[in-house]
């Protein structure tokens, strides 16, 4: 019932179970190596950027800083017209957009009285509280605040006009000391008032004008495209009693 087994190789092919588990031994080992490789090729790569993780967070900074530069740069007549800014509006407030109307500039002698102790009184100080909003005031100590550029502009008319007043009669206690300084820093501010708006009204000169300021002025004669100035107090007026902006008192 048994035969011999006549040949080596006949020998070996009895014994399938032990060269298998070799085979899967070897096969392992080199898996487990590869596998162990991998992993360790993997925390390297890690390790690297981890270690310019500072280059690579400055370069991502520098080309976001440069996109901005590119778009605040572009062309403005690119800019949608829903999304343009009004003349003398708040870039910060894109949106707000101010009703406009048509008004003709005339002489008001009660803000500047020709008398110029009389600039002083009372009367002509409230004068000038008309044109400014409702709740003007002071912020506290050491705080930040944010104002209004055509707040701080009628703060400089009125005090140019304060400074000459009181150099003029000779009322040099009713202005500030460094009045000098105060006068040229306005002159300055408000130059440059005047040419952000740029109002390119009309003003037609001609022989029959008035000689209230020389012949041929023509300086009432203009239509001028306003913002709806009752509209421009409310909306400040809201601005002041939400607490976003602080308007300072004219006088200040």
């Amino acid at each position: 019932m048994f035969h011999s087994i006549s040949s080596k190789e006949d020998e070996e092919s009895l014994l399938p179970t032990k060269i298998t588990s070799q085979t899967v031994e070897k096969e392992w080992t080199v898996e487990n190596i590869t596998s162990t490789g991998t992993q360790a090729g993997k925390r390297s790569i890690l390790s690297t950027i981890t270690s310019y993780r500072w280059l690579i967070d400055t370069s991502l900074l520098l080309i976001i800083i440069g996109l901005m530069a590119v778009l605040l740069r572009r062309d403005p007549w690119n800019i949608p017209p829903s999304a343009s800014w009004q003349v003398g509006g708040d870039f910060t407030a894109a949106r707000l957009e101010l009703p406009t109307k048509i008004e003709k500039f005339d002489p008001d002698m009660s803000f500047v009285p020709m008398n110029s102790s009389d600039f002083f009184s009372s009367e002509t100080l409230a004068r000038w509280n008309t044109i400014m909003p409702a709740g003007t005031g002071f912020p506290g100590p050491g705080k930040i605040f944010a104002t209004t550029s055509m707040t701080h502009q009628l703060h400089c008319v009125y005090m140019m006009a304060r400074i000459f007043s009181g150099v003029v009669s000779n009322n040099l206690k009713a202005i500030p000391d460094d009045y000098h300084f105060h006068f040229m820093h306005c002159v300055d501010y408000i130059r440059q008032g005047i040419m952000c708006s740029a109002d390119l009204a009309v003003e037609v000169h001609e022989p029959k004008d008035s000689d209230d300021f020389g012949p041929q002025d023509g300086g009432w004669s203009g239509h001028h495209v306003c913002k709806d100035y009752s509209k421009v107090i409310s909306y400040l007026e809201g601005e002041i009693a939400d607490g976003t902006r602080i308007i300072l008192p004219i006088d200040d």
